[in-house]
């Protein structure tokens, strides 16, 4: 049904809607009109039971009196006195008298006792003795009759005391027949159940059948007077479901007739006043079409002159916005790939058979995804705007830029007779990036990387050129960024590597196919471990190792770095613990810390959270971050490692002496050692130069309270000159190689340590 209004006109669309509207409503209608019925009709089924219950009743007390009444006459009767004193005259008078009175009357027994209790007449076999029978007793000691229940309540016993000269004698016991009694109070036609309860408990019924479902009623509207109140005793009275149904649907039926009717009708008019809604709606329709073959027939006007005419210029006006927007990127205004592409087609066709060339650069920003991160994607989105302009401003009239996605442009250079133009045109742009952009009053640093594709030496379709453009450019980043890249055959092979290698990494990731190694850091006086910093190692499955500075940089340029750098941390603190489970002590454990990772509002709770789960004291771990990582956004990474410092771990500023900070900064950091990096060690004692910049910092460190640590230490001259100058830890080949967790364990044991004896010099001899 769904699928054959989904494709229907818009005219039966409407009509059926009214049609359904105006169902539904009548729908509605019969449903609240049944429920009303039906309440009517329960209720007056009520009190009509309640009437029957009623006089039923009353016929059923005013035969419980009358038996009543005759019972306490023939108590009263002389000849049951005489009988009662006189024993001959018992035999001869009694039977009579008792057959007489059975008759007509539903007695199933009659017994006359004494005053002990003892029968002296009886057409019951066995009676209850007098201390067994609460109503006998009652009977006979207060000379008053006793109305009650009799066996297992299913008969009505009257005990009436026969008293002599205002002396109770003996008492008259009468079993009645209840079921018998009610039986001639029915009606042959009575209809339904009759039930009498005692307790909830069923003592009589008759009519009701267990598979039949009933309206009943009962009665409970009973005076203290009552004979139904004295006993007990309820009347319940009950008729067929199947009746009350029959009133309902009888009273219903006319509703539903005159309901199909309506809908007969509505059905004419909703189809009639569908065709009336929907033909202006058609012909915009109509006009619609039209528009969309020929761009120059308008839906406007229809002559409605109201909001359907409004409808249509506005169709109108958004066909021309979204033309545009197909055809323009949205941040910037500039032409996105779809036009961009058409246009290269065109130029590509103008060039062939002439001696002119054309160029396509493919330009993108270095690290954007950093500016996103670290000051928010409004920012990122402003640099992109002025980026935009600024290229603009800079390229010939015959030359055009687009956006091709995210941070990537693409500038086409028509009229290219040598590469001097093009050379020209690459010059201006990255001069424009040597100075920072200023967004908002605040200055952004950023530089980009060009790919250049010439045709028709590097392609002659659109595709082509633009794709091994993009090579190009993947290119100058390999280089270094900040440059531009002419396209040569070898850079397809690198573009597919580097697309391989991110797959092979997002496998590795979802896969856990890292492996943590540990490089040991010693006290170069005393030969001690004081702790490791941990390494990735990646082991490919075809492969074979993959070093950290082939995908590290790759990582952080699409935001893998993120998920590698969680996992190391993890890895790492799980590894601690076990090992401090072990009673082993590792020292002071350390990882490092990438500048992506910085930008990540949920970092600091990740760490904190990490902490607590695996049971690790803050002092004993942390963290390293480069130089460079900290000068991409000096303010904000100044604030995350404050937080980091506030959670207790350390801070040690790796690399140091390679970047680009000032001293100035330096003093902000909240660091707690610095890392002389290997560049200025390797070469010790050889080169003057690395001694004394090694020195200089040295002091500078002792100066700013901070610990040191030299990396890359090879030699025992390197660890002569080290503990002269003052820096006492060290970590390098020297003492252990980096090793995975299990050589690690062994060496942490001492089953493997390695104490080196070093031929102190009289330059050492002092320190001790």
């Amino acid at each position: 049904m769904s699928h054959i209004f989904k494709h229907a006109s818009l005219r039966r669309k409407v009509s059926f809607q009214i049609i359904a509207l105006l169902t539904s409503f009548l729908i509605v209608y019969l449903l609240v009109m049944l429920s009303l019925v039906r309440e009517q009709v329960h209720s007056s089924m009520q009190s009509l039971l309640e009437q029957r219950a009623v006089v039923l009743q009353e016929k059923i007390e005013q035969q419980f009196e009358y038996l009543l009444e005759n019972t306490t006459l023939l108590a009263s009767h002389q000849l049951m006195i005489n009988a009662l004193t006189d024993t001959a005259g018992r035999k001869k008078y009694l039977p009579p008298l008792v057959s007489n009175f059975q008759q007509g009357k539903d007695v199933l027994s009659l017994n006359v006792v004494d005053y002990a209790g003892h029968a002296i007449y009886q057409t019951q076999t066995s009676l209850p003795e007098y201390n067994d029978s609460s109503g006998l007793r009652h009977a006979l000691a207060y000379r008053k009759t006793v109305f009650q229940l009799y066996k297992d309540q299913n008969n009505i016993q009257i005990i009436s005391p026969i008293e002599y000269y205002s002396t109770t004698q003996g008492a008259l016991l009468v079993v009645f027949d209840l079921k018998a009694i009610v039986d001639h109070q029915l009606a042959d036609n009575e209809e339904g159940y009759i039930r009498i309860r005692s307790h909830d408990q069923v003592i009589y019924q008759t009519g009701f059948e267990e598979k039949l479902k009933y309206v009943s009623h009962i009665h409970n509207r009973l005076d203290a007077n009552s004979l139904f109140k004295q006993l007990n005793i309820q009347l319940e009275i009950g008729e067929p479901e199947s009746l009350f149904n029959a009133q309902v649907w009888a009273s219903i039926y006319p509703l539903i007739a005159l309901g199909i009717l309506l809908i007969i009708i509505s059905t004419f008019f909703a189809s009639h006043l569908g065709t009336r809604i929907v033909s202006p709606i058609l012909e915009l329709n109509r006009r619609v079409k039209s528009s969309s073959k020929n761009r120059e027939v308008f839906c406007s006007p229809i002559g409605t002159e109201d909001e359907l005419e409004d409808l249509a210029k506005a169709f109108d006006e958004r066909t021309l916005e979204l033309q545009h927007q197909a055809e323009h990127d949205s941040l910037t205004s500039l032409p996105n790939r779809v036009l961009f592409l058409d246009r290269l087609q065109q130029a590509i066709k103008l060039t062939q058979g002439s001696n002119q060339k054309l160029a396509i650069l493919f330009i993108d920003l270095d690290r954007f995804k950093e500016v996103n991160d670290s000051f928010g994607h409004d920012m990122g989105d402003e640099l992109l705007q002025v980026v935009s302009d600024s290229i603009q401003e800079v390229l010939r009239a015959s030359d055009s830029i687009a956006r091709l996605g995210g941070d990537e442009f693409a500038v086409l250079i028509n009229q290219v007779n040598d590469q001097n133009v093009i050379v020209s045109v690459l010059e201006k742009i990255l001069t424009l990036f040597k100075e920072p952009f200023t967004l908002n009053y605040r200055q952004i640093f950023t530089t980009c990387s060009i790919g250049v594709a010439v045709c028709p030496e590097n392609g002659v379709t659109a595709e082509n050129l633009l794709r091994n453009a993009d090579a190009a450019m993947y290119k100058a980043k390999e280089e270094g960024r900040n440059n531009y890249q002419f396209y040569t055959q070898d850079m397809t092979k690198l573009a597919y590597d580097r697309l391989m290698m991110e797959n092979d990494l997002r496998v590795a990731i979802r896969n856990n196919a890292f492996e943590l190694f540990y490089h040991v850091q010693t006290d170069m006086r005393t030969q001690q471990l004081i702790g490791v910093e941990c390494l990735i190692r990646w082991f490919h499955s075809e492969k074979g190792f993959i070093p950290p500075d082939k995908f590290i940089g790759l990582a952080e340029e699409t935001g893998l770095i993120v998920p590698i750098d969680r996992w190391v941390l993890t890895e790492a603190m799980a590894q601690y613990q076990r090992w401090q489970k072990q009673g082993l002590d590792i020292g002071v454990m350390s990882v490092n810390l990438s500048a992506v990772q910085l930008a990540q509002r949920d970092f600091i709770s990740f760490v904190e959270h990490n902490l607590y789960y695996y049971e690790i004291n803050p002092t004993k771990f942390m963290f390293e971050v480069t130089e460079t990582a900290i000068m991409r956004s000096p303010e904000q990474s100044v604030e995350v490692l404050n937080k980091l410092k506030g959670l207790g771990v350390g801070l040690a500023l790796d690399d140091f002496g390679t970047g680009l900070s000032s001293l100035s900064y330096l003093k902000k950091l909240p660091i707690d050692k610095i890392k002389i990096d290997r560049a200025f060690i390797k070469d010790i004692p050889e080169d003057e130069e690395d001694m004394s910049l090694t020195k200089t910092i040295i002091a500078m460190a002792e100066n700013l309270n901070l610990q040191l640590i030299a990396e890359g230490v090879e030699t025992e001259p390197q660890i002569e000159f080290l503990i002269k100058s003052g820096c006492h830890h060290a970590q390098g080949y020297f003492y252990h190689k980096p090793c995975n967790s299990k050589d690690m364990s062994e060496i942490l044991k001492g089953k493997e340590s390695k104490v080196i004896p070093i031929k102190m010099s009289p330059l050492t001899d002092s320190i001790h």
